[in-house]
């Protein structure tokens, strides 16, 4: 059996001015797995190799994930968080340009915040180096947020992606 096996994906549009979005992958994981080993197997997932840049990005040649190049990641690219650092990287970077539509609050609560709480183990990607970035892609996104989510209990692992375009 997979580490990871793929079950759906998620899309909160803000569908403002902004461009704002968050991407939501859900995984179903093998039980007795360590935190490194899922976040390795997740970095070599062919839908982690997504650039971000329209609806079939992760068709793409397998070689960026959001602005950075795939061989500048590895499981230490991660720092482990809490949930409320979790929730507070999402909710800064949400509120960061005007109040929030009721809509989009609920779609963040349902969709992401709820997961964060669920989550056994969290982490967030870390704010890596120019050297990181791919020369071709990694300036077409602004802010670039990433939370893995592991949940024990449902058996699940999510990827979070917040950004803009």
């Amino acid at each position: 059996m997979e580490q990871l096996a793929f079950t759906s994906t998620t899309l909160v549009n803000f569908k403002d001015r902004t461009y704002r979005w968050v991407d939501v992958k859900h995984f179903r994981i093998t039980p007795g797995q360590d935190d490194e080993p899922l976040l390795t197997a997740l970095l070599s997932h062919q839908l982690y190799r997504d650039d971000y840049l329209g609806s079939d990005s992760w068709k793409g040649d397998g070689s960026v994930h959001g602005p950075y190049r795939l061989d500048a990641l590895s499981a230490a690219s991660f720092e482990d968080v809490d949930a409320e650092t979790a929730s507070a990287t999402i909710h800064a970077w949400a509120g960061r340009y005007t109040d929030l539509p009721e809509t989009v609050a609920h779609d963040l609560e349902t969709e992401v915040y709820r997961l964060i709480r669920a989550a056994t183990s969290r982490y967030r990607l870390r704010d890596l180096d120019e050297a990181a970035r791919d020369d071709d892609l990694g300036w077409i996104l602004g802010e670039f947020h990433e939370l893995v989510l592991i949940d024990r209990n449902e058996g699940s692992l999510a990827v979070i992606v917040a950004s803009d375009d």
